[in-house]
């Protein structure tokens, strides 16, 4: 396979992506008009660029599907579960191929056949019942407007309750650049939304959104102006300016009569200049493909530079030279810009997987029977594109269980008073230096008694032993425990979830487990956001120096060692500025023998929402630190994140504070 071939297959898995994208949406409104230029373009560009490179056959069942969804666009053919099945199939096909490494498999491409001749019978099919024209009143669909909604319910609803008005709205939204504005009763009940969306959606296309509602609500459209009124800084400050106060149309009119003026002046300068603006836009914002290994080349010397420039500061901190000292800092502020610059390369946004999780839900729930919508929040959030690549699999793992397990048939959420519909929320946010990720879905729960039962029958645990509700939860990722009544092709064989903690432990992230009956169950998932480069404290414990995370440090305290020693135990309570604070000495725990200090220094920080604190004999300072994987010897010490190579050569473990408190010898 030669290199255009490879960009080729690298650019069409991106596009496959956007297009199961385009699908999911089109499935769920099959009226509207943005997901359904997005199919076809993106087919439209997997022909051309499959015929191009030599995978004719790709190219050839693109085309037939591209017809097809051109009949949509002409008003011929409706969509259907039908024709979007057919074509999800069919492109499952095509990403399974390109995954191939030889590019003549890919050509001859005999897999392709079948999905080719469904396409073709589909399509001789649709061009037999039908060969009318458009109908002359159809609205044109290029034609961009703002338009103001006003949506009042005509039940009592909350904004965070799962009707499916609420994910209708969201679903307009996307439709363009849009703004929600939510007024509440007195109660905290919904009174309405109001909604400003500049889209090409007609109005047409919007009031069909509503038509499974319209009992329940009353929806009143205004088309405010036949242009992009948020392109318009006015417009968007009289939105802000509003606060609690209704919106009324009479006062825009000065704002959209000067719009109106700009736009028509912006499309005679436009026609002067033949189009240059425009170009300068594209030109202005443009992306290069790299390949991954040169990236992680770029970090490992990036890594390098870091050591050497420690070593550099180390070697020159006796001399007393002005010119040195301003060197060695200068190179200090740029190897941190470029440290974080690098970082920044290497990661990509988390909507990657969001795509994948909205067509296993898609396919899962209608092989199950089950409603579920799937909503995604922080999809933009950024991640180690490496982290991404392993949590896929186990993030997967998680949204199957939550529909298999956790979501309820739609007659049985009907009696329990529940919406028919049931909701898998993915949210991901940055915190520091990690990046969270929580699962959670509002069926039955975890029967936490059920759980507990059948780790007494595998000897996990006695029966006479109290534990707590995280305990009893935490045994859902042990090999072979599954509370399944019956197997399937989802679940019931105890296997998912011990690899899913495995991978995040390997990771050096925890995940935690809440659930409450009837409620649902949410699963936190924590990743550090980078795998490689982390701020810490440089320690000293008996002469071995360790390095203790950065983003969890809150305080440093330096009290006698006489406070410490009192007891002779790892883990005790102390009073710490004025307040008790449980601590770890690593001193009692790894240097028994060692000539004891007259001070320590307690490192407070905070693992898990719990404050506790870290005794060390003395703090030597903040360093970048480099983090190096550690040999086999140390796999069961998972206290131990990795190493570090300092400015003198020698070498610095890198501590997990939250796994070093679990080793708790009182």
């Amino acid at each position: 396979m030669d290199s255009n071939q490879k960009r080729f297959v690298e650019d069409a898995l991106d596009l496959l992506n956007e297009l199961d994208e385009g699908l999911m949406q089109l499935e769920a409104n099959p009226n509207a008009s943005a997901p359904l230029e997005q199919v076809f373009r993106t087919m439209h560009t997997i022909k051309g660029g499959a015929n191009m490179f030599g995978f004719e056959k790709i190219g050839e069942l693109a085309h037939q599907l591209e017809t097809l969804y051109d009949l949509v666009r002409q008003g011929h053919l409706q969509v259907s579960d039908g024709l979007i099945s057919i074509t999800l199939h069919a492109f499952d096909k095509v990403r399974d191929l390109l995954k191939e490494k030889d590019a003549a498999k890919i050509a001859q491409a005999d897999d392709l056949k079948d999905h080719l001749r469904i396409a073709m019978e589909f399509l001789k099919s649709v061009e037999s019942q039908s060969s009318t024209a458009l109908d002359s009143n159809t609205v044109q669909r290029d034609e961009l407007a703002t338009f103001y909604l006003c949506i009042t319910p005509t039940i009592s609803m909350t904004e965070d309750g799962n009707h499916p008005l609420v994910f209708i709205i969201q679903d307009i939204a996307a439709l363009g650049t849009a703004k929600t504005r939510l007024m509440k009763k007195a109660s905290g009940e919904v009174a309405c939304w109001e909604l400003f969306i500049s889209t090409t959606t007609p109005q047409a296309e919007l009031e069909s959104y509503f038509l499974f509602v319209e009992n329940e609500c009353h929806v009143s459209y205004t088309k405010l102006a036949a242009c992009d009124l948020f392109e318009q800084p006015e417009f968007v400050q009289h939105l802000e300016t509003l606060g609690d106060d209704p919106f009324e149309i009479a006062t825009l009119e000065p704002i959209i009569a000067l719009s109106l003026e700009r736009s028509k002046k912006q499309d005679d300068d436009d026609d002067a200049e033949g189009g240059v603006v425009s170009r300068k836009r594209v030109l202005n914002d443009t992306y290069i493909k790299v390949s991954k290994r040169k990236i992680d080349d770029l970090l490992n010397w990036i890594s390098e530079l870091i050591i050497l420039q420690a070593q550099l500061t180390t070697a020159t901190s006796g001399i007393q030279s002005t010119d040195i000292r301003e060197v060695t800092e200068q190179l200090e502020m740029i190897t941190n810009r470029l440290r974080d610059t690098s970082l920044e390369i290497g990661l990509v946004p988390i909507e990657t997987l969001v795509t994948k999780f909205k067509r296993l839900v898609r396919d899962l729930s209608k092989s199950l029977g089950k409603k579920v919508n799937f909503i995604s929040e922080g999809a933009d959030t950024e991640m180690d594109k490496d982290v991404i690549e392993v949590m896929g699999e186990p993030i997967m793992h998680i949204v199957r269980n939550a529909i298999d397990h956790g979501i309820e048939k739609p007659a049985d959420r009907k009696a329990a008073g529940k919406s028919e519909h049931g909701t898998v929320k993915l949210k991901a946010y940055n915190s520091s230096s990690y990046v969270h990720i929580v699962v959670s879905d509002d069926g039955k729960g975890i029967d936490k008694d059920r759980v507990l039962a059948k780790a007494i029958d595998k000897g996990l645990v006695s029966a006479d032993v109290s534990l707590t509700e995280e305990e009893i939860l935490d045994f859902i990722f042990h090999p072979g425990l599954s509370t399944a009544s019956q197997l399937s092709e989802v679940s019931g064989r105890g296997v998912g979830m011990d690899v899913v903690k495995q991978k995040i432990n390997e990771l050096r992230g925890y995940v935690t487990v809440k659930s409450t009956p009837t409620k649902g169950t949410s699963i936190h998932i924590k990743l550090p956001l980078s795998r490689s480069i982390i701020e810490g404290l440089l320690v000293n414990v008996a002469e071995t120096r360790y390095v203790v995370p950065l983003n969890v440090v809150d305080r440093i305290d330096r009290i006698p060692y006489e406070a410490l020693d009192r007891e002779n135990t790892v883990n005790k309570t102390i009073v710490v500025n004025e307040q008790p604070l449980s601590v770890f000495s690593l001193r009692k725990e790894f240097h028994k023998t060692a000539a004891l200090p007259k001070t320590t220094d307690i490192i407070s920080v905070t693992v898990n929402g719990v404050k506790k604190g870290i005794a060390v004999d003395r703090i030597e300072g903040k360093m970048q630190t480099v983090l190096k994987p550690l040999g086999d010897a140390y796999q069961q010490q998972d206290f131990i994140a990795g190493s570090t190579i300092l400015g003198d050569g020698s070498l610095a473990l890198v501590l997990d504070p939250s796994r070093l408190f679990l080793l708790s010898h009182n």
